[in-house]
């Protein structure tokens, strides 16, 4: 295939080393959820009785179709308005049958076509297409590199980041020169990114514009992975905080067990509890006091802080809060 498609014309289209040259007229395979690109390999599962029908005669007269994407994925029976007018010429690689009657494909995208007119409905969709031309000016040539650069910079670290993409996919990007190739790829790639912004970057035909748009679609996912990874950093920094405080309560309670220390210190703790409760303090020294309390309840009896505090707190409920004079 070849690898210059800023100015890509049937004739210049290829299948491996034999020339492709696309009809005037082919069979329509509407897709759901799905944007296939040109260039990009991708399994397809078939299972409507007309897209059935349609693969078997495709599979008999060549093997080329043209793919478009439904605009609303719940319609059954597509017409020409419910399909987006910028698709791709596909090659059927491999076709699997089930026992259900279904079809697993293998295809391969070949170029951009657009869907100019739909010419039969029955027994499938067959429409006019024409190859969509892709275009840029020389005076973009430089910003075009720039942005190359900058999106297999920011497509790398947008893979390690995200546990869905495999790392391979950074070698793939890196080693390809082509820039409108390269902003195909990239799409094709992104899993997280919806249908119709997939859309939005096929039916783009301008390269410098495609390559833009890539560029702030790879920004923006790169700000949520980020957010994501910080989000997750502090979830498991504040898990591992509280898991820590418990084991270290849990040990402190088995140390006073083997001391002796853990029933007598327990009950003292609620004893003192309840009398802060009652003893009618103001909120603000109640708080300070339930504080101390919590840090008694984690010292060792024998320690010298321990009579410190457990004398804090004794004077401080014995203090006639509830009375006025």
């Amino acid at each position: 295939m070849s690898d210059q498609l800023e100015s890509l014309k049937p004739e210049d289209l290829s299948l491996g080393d034999r020339p492709l040259s696309i009809p005037p007229e082919l069979p329509v395979l509407p897709l759901r959820d799905t944007v296939l690109f040109p260039n990009s390999f991708m399994p397809l599962a078939v299972a409507r009785e007309s897209s059935v029908r349609l693969i078997d005669d495709a599979i008999a007269n060549g093997k080329l179709i043209a793919v478009f994407t439904q605009r609303d994925a719940a319609v059954e029976e597509p017409a020409q308005a419910d399909l987006f007018n910028v698709g791709t010429a596909t090659h059927i690689h491999k076709m699997f049958k089930l026992p259900d009657g279904s079809l697993r494909l293998i295809v391969q995208g070949l170029a951009r076509l657009t869907l100019d007119e739909v010419v039969a409905t029955q027994p499938y969709l067959r429409a006019r297409v024409s190859a969509a031309t892709e275009g840029t000016n020389d005076a973009d040539r430089l910003e075009i590199d720039a942005l190359a650069r900058n999106i297999k910079t920011n497509f790398q670290q947008v893979v390690s980041l995200s546990p869905l993409l495999s790392d391979d996919l950074q070698t793939l990007a890196v080693n390809i020169t082509e820039a409108g190739r390269l902003a195909d790829f990239i799409a094709s790639s992104l899993s997280t990114i919806s249908t119709a912004v997939k859309q939005e970057v096929l039916e783009t035909l301008d390269i410098r514009a495609r390559m833009d748009n890539l560029n702030r679609i790879l920004i923006k996912e790169l700000e949520v992975l980020e957010l994501g990874s910080k989000i997750q950093s502090q979830v498991q920094s504040e898990v591992g905080k509280n898991q820590r405080e418990y084991f270290l309560r849990e040990q402190m309670k088995a140390i006073q067990k083997e001391l002796g220390e853990g029933d007598d210190q327990t009950k003292e703790i609620e004893e003192l509890q309840e009398k802060i409760e009652a003893a009618g303090m103001p909120e603000g020294v109640k708080k300070e006091a339930l504080r101390e309390l919590d840090r008694l309840s984690k010292m060792p009896v024998a320690a010298a802080e321990y009579t410190v505090s457990r004398t804090y707190l004794d004077w401080v409920v014995a203090l006639p809060w509830s009375k006025r004079t």
